[in-house]
């Protein structure tokens, strides 16, 4: 069981109940770091939770299961949320459901995985899979751009889009199909989009919001191939 957040055991068992793995799963993590790494064993350590992360960096691990991360991106702004501020957000596109047992049950990566578990406070995971119906969005990334990225998490799918209200370009809508790890709550939708510099000042200009259901966070990407990663949503492209 690691430290920065609960397993949801019930939701991983139907994993394995399931005649199809069913993929891939968009994995978005939301999260949240230590001021200072602190490894288990021990070790002195002078850097910080999201150096340690950084060295975790699960790419080739990833790669060995057919699976990539698409999205990376330092939070700039909390506007709606509680006690848990976010550090920074990312999403692992996964081959299939069962691709994440796969790579969390090879020794190499359970030794690189220490690194997380010092560095990391706190995090939500949860497995999302495209709305069904909605159009393909529009090839653009926040990565290299002056643009912003705008992330809601909602515990109701109906709940308001802050992203209509503003200019913006819709790049991706999930469906949550639950946690596997984090707390013990549940959320519905995620929704991205891009927004320019001064939308996002207008939205921080307006206030933070407490909420125990939703989060909406501003990042600046530096890595961003959210809406190519829909482009076909039978395989994972790289």
């Amino acid at each position: 069981m690691p430290r920065y957040g609960k397993l949801n055991d019930s939701y991983i068992a139907s994993w394995f109940q399931r005649e199809d793995p069913g993929g891939p799963m968009w994995a978005l993590n939301l999260m949240k770091y230590r001021k200072r790494a602190e490894y288990a064993d021990g070790r002195e350590s002078s850097i910080s939770g999201m150096e340690a992360d950084d060295e975790y960096a699960p790419h080739e691990h990833l790669r060995k299961v057919g699976s990539r991360i698409v999205m990376m991106a330092p939070v700039v702004h909390q506007l709606v949320g509680d006690e848990h501020v976010w550090d920074r957000i990312a999403i692992a596109q996964y081959r299939d459901r069962m691709a994440i047992i796969e790579m969390s049950s090879n020794a190499d990566f359970q030794k690189d995985e220490d690194h997380k578990e010092a560095g990391m406070d706190f995090t939500i995971v949860m497995a999302t899979f495209p709305v069904e119906g909605d159009p393909v969005p529009p090839q653009e990334s926040g990565a290299g751009d002056d643009r912003l990225m705008l992330l809601q998490v909602v515990g109701d799918a109906d709940a308001p889009d802050i992203a209509a209200e503003i200019d913006s370009v819709r790049i991706g809508r999930f469906m949550i199909e639950d946690r596997f790890l984090g707390d013990d709550r549940t959320f519905a939708e995620a929704r991205y989009d891009l927004v320019s510099r001064d939308a996002a000042d207008e939205l921080i200009a307006s206030g933070s919001t407490h909420s125990d259901t939703d989060y909406v966070v501003i990042a600046d990407p530096a890595l961003d191939d959210i809406a190519r990663s829909l482009t076909d949503p039978s395989k994972v492209l790289f």
